[in-house]
């Protein structure tokens, strides 16, 4: 067994053992003659606290009390004693035990020491809006949904693994092109400009000429004139040739759309004034119409153009929010300056989320003057102003005001309101939470309370429902880079079965906040939610309908995360189960318990199990922990993946594997304890329910705030913990907590090192 492979084993042993639960009284030296003698003696060479050189001073502190000043040092010894990248190779090394005893006393301290150095709100970084908050504050914004948002790329994850993580929410040049496009389609989709019906003759023409009637202009063979047509809005437009011609013979012309032919009209000898139509796809902007003679023919008359929108189609919030926007009556509004700069301010304070100045609204009155200035429709020209608004930072970032100190400072009312929106409904706040801002009382205790509890009610919460289910579990997944290999279980797997799978996972979480249940409901639960496709596909009594229903289960197969067909799903293979996959997706997800990576030289298993195999997989897996460098984490992870082993691929309960043979759930864990089946593995983890709440926090706070969590934070974890504990784990009692909290309410600068060093003046 490799050294790395010992050092994974013991740490997550520790997650299942009883010192994890219940740590002893240490001594009041114990850092001073435990701790520090084992660091000192392996690392001490190189980060020599007398050497001048030796800028990584983390030795310096010779006591508990001097190892708050070097916090952040202290964090990443314990994570390279852990991932075993110090010290050098070359150099001596601790064992195993006092790898583990260091870094595991480290975190244990940094832990119980963190609010010690007062409260900590950090800093979150100035982010853009991810695809679905931008697709969620336009529809909020203007109203309707273009489906503009599949033109952007997805977001990656980042901090606590979501994709609302300012670290991974920059924006590269071609973003911002995109930006632009989609701000041009929202309006053109929502503003109503007035149908365009233009009508072009004689001297509207070019090139100038002239004839004997200044109403028409004459055409000589192999020559061309051209009118100039500016399309406000693209799609299809009629454009009709009225001619006159006085030859007794056959004719053509040729109609051009920006110098490349668009249609061919033969002229009819009999009929000497004759109208030609045809219909064209304009995009928006200018456009040059020419009508084209063709040698070796006689001149003829043209006696008018006209150009016609062909019955455009709009959404039908449009009407709603361009009556909104202009404040019609009866259709009818003011078009003036006045009028526009009003409508203006109103629309960017909405869209920048708090109220704008004169001098952040002069440059989008600036658009709307050269749009008058060259005579554009009034509606076009309120059109180019908000255009500027949609692509502005102010509103494609959540920018707060840059705190100037490392004092904590609270956060405005106005931002506040956006933090929250964007927690809960993954938008912009809306008008209530306006106005309390506007008021000075959202930051009040029992408003925010009120608040989240109304939020949390609002259909527009299913976005955090929705986005942060799949990420926490990964079931976002399912059905797209998580699908069996086709064919292989053609008879079983459907899309549809997919997203029953994703829907059926939010609801639990849905069902849970909005009810206010217990989060110990996730580890056991005597209830689910399925429709009739996926009662069938359990083997349940039958439900009618497709929408998912909440159905009462008391065998110990359904209830709770491990009763989900998709959590099964991602913690498969395609043509097989993992209990290696299922026992890391526990300690990682639901214990926060990290797993290494297997060692590179290990040979993997196999991906598809066979029939013909006279072992079990259970068996071959044993065989697989015959080498050393796999023993020590399969030997952990595999109990509790082998306990979930009566689930197939799909989440269906099954008393023989995928080969045939018996089904073997049974496990014993570090801790000594044994189990049987999921059943006996709930009451197992149930037990070990703060460290649950304690995960499942960091993951809410992580995802609240939209940052990586950092060491100070841990102070906050651990008073999210103390809530739960004394609401009995209610799920709103955590998301209310969150609200209220330092960081949450309040912001402070930051640096690479903070956690380092005390925030106390």
């Amino acid at each position: 067994m490799s050294l790395k492979s010992q050092t994974a084993s013991l740490l997550i042993s520790l997650a299942f053992s009883s010192a994890a639960v219940a740590i002893e009284p240490e001594a009041p030296d114990h850092f001073e003659k435990q701790i520090r003698p084992i660091v000192a003696q392996f690392c001490a060479d190189c980060h020599d606290p007398e050497d001048p050189d030796n800028h990584v001073d983390f030795l310096k502190a010779e006591s508990t009390a001097d190892l708050q000043q070097h916090r952040g040092m202290w964090a990443s010894v314990s994570a390279q004693l852990r991932n075993r990248t110090m010290p050098p190779p070359d150099e001596s090394q601790p064992n195993e035990k006092q790898r583990l005893q260091v870094a595991q006393w480290i975190d244990d301290h940094l832990r119980a020491t963190a609010c010690q150095l007062g409260p900590y709100a950090g800093n979150v970084t100035t982010r853009r809006l991810n695809r679905l908050e931008y697709e969620n504050t336009i529809r909020d914004l203007v109203g309707p949904q273009l489906g503009f948002d599949e033109t952007f790329p997805t977001d990656g994850g980042g901090g606590e693994g979501f994709n609302n993580n300012g670290e991974t929410l920059f924006l590269p040049p071609m973003l911002m092109e995109r930006y632009v496009e989609a701000a041009q389609a929202i309006l053109d989709a929502a503003i109503i400009t007035p149908r365009l019906q233009e009508e072009f003759q004689g001297s509207q023409f070019l090139p100038a000429g002239t004839s004997a009637d200044s109403n028409r202009r004459t055409v000589e063979p192999n020559h061309e004139i051209t009118a100039g047509v500016v399309i406000y809005v693209a799609g299809d437009y009629e454009l009709t040739v009225d001619t006159l011609s006085k030859s007794d013979k056959a004719m053509k012309l040729v109609l051009k759309l920006d110098g490349l032919p668009a249609d061919r009209f033969s002229l009819d000898p009999k009929y000497k004034e004759q109208s030609f139509s045809t219909t064209v796809r304009l995009n928006r902007g200018f456009h040059a119409i020419a009508i084209r003679n063709p040698k070796d023919q006689p001149a003829i008359d043209v006696r008018r153009l006209r150009v016609k929108e062909n019955g455009i189609k709009r959404p039908d919030q449009a009407q709603q929010f361009h009556d909104r926007l202009f404040q019609a009556k009866d259709g009818k509004y003011q078009r003036n300056r006045d009028a526009a700069t009003k409508l203006i301010r109103d629309f960017t304070t909405k869209a920048f989320r708090r109220p704008v100045t004169d001098d952040e609204l002069t440059p989008f009155l600036t658009l709307y003057d050269r749009a008058s200035q060259r005579h554009d429709p009034y509606e076009e020209c309120v059109k180019l102003a908000l255009k500027g608004v949609l692509v502005s930072p102010h509103f494609l970032f959540r920018i707060e005001n840059t705190p100037t100190s490392t004092n904590i400072a609270p956060i405005t009312d106005y931002e506040l309101a956006t933090r929250l929106s964007y927690f809960l409904w993954s938008s912009m706040p809306d008008q209530r939470l306006f106005d309390l801002a506007q008021q000075g009382k959202l930051h009040e205790t029992q408003v925010l309370q009120a608040e989240v509890t109304r939020m949390l009610q609002d259909e527009k919460s299913d976005a955090f429902f929705d986005t942060f289910t799949g990420q926490w579990l990964g079931t976002k997944e399912v059905g797209g880079s998580v699908s069996p290999i086709n064919g292989e279980f053609r008879e079983i797997y459907s899309s549809e079965l997919a997203a029953d799978f994703r829907a059926e996972a939010v609801q639990l979480v849905t069902f849970m906040v909005r009810e206010n249940r217990s989060i110990l409901e996730f580890l056991d639960a005597d209830y689910c939610f399925v429709n009739n496709r996926l009662a069938k596909h359990y083997g349940l009594a039958e439900v009618k309908g497709s929408k998912l229903q909440k159905v009462e289960v008391n065998n110990g197969q359904r209830g709770g995360l491990f009763g989900l067909g998709g959590v099964h799903m991602v913690t498969s293979y395609p043509q097989r189960t993992s209990p290696v996959l299922r026992g890391a997706w526990v300690l990682e997800t639901l214990l926060g318990t990290p797993v290494p990576s297997p060692p590179a030289n290990v040979p993997a298993l196999p991906k598809k199990v066979s029939a013909k195999n006279k072992m079990t997989f259970r068996q071959q897996l044993e065989k697989h922990r015959d080498n050393a460098a796999c023993a020590a984490c399969h030997d952990l992870i595999d109990p509790i993946g082998f306990g979930l082993d009566n689930y197939d691929i799909f989440g269906r309960w099954r008393d023989k594997a995928e080969n045939g043979k018996p089904v073997d759930a049974t496990g014993t864990l570090p801790s000594g304890e044994v189990f049987s089946g999921p059943a006996e593995l709930k009451v197992i983890l149930l037990e070990r329910k703060q460290e649950f709440a304690r995960h499942l926090s960091r993951k809410v706070l992580g995802y609240a705030l939209g940052r990586s969590l950092e060491d100070p934070d841990s102070c906050t974890i651990e008073s999210l913990v103390t809530d739960l504990e004394n609401n009995d784990y209610h799920f709103q009692t955590l998301i209310e907590s969150i609200v209220l909290s330092t960081p949450f309410r309040h912001r402070q600068q930051t640096t690479p090192h903070a956690a380092s060093h005390s925030e106390k003046d």
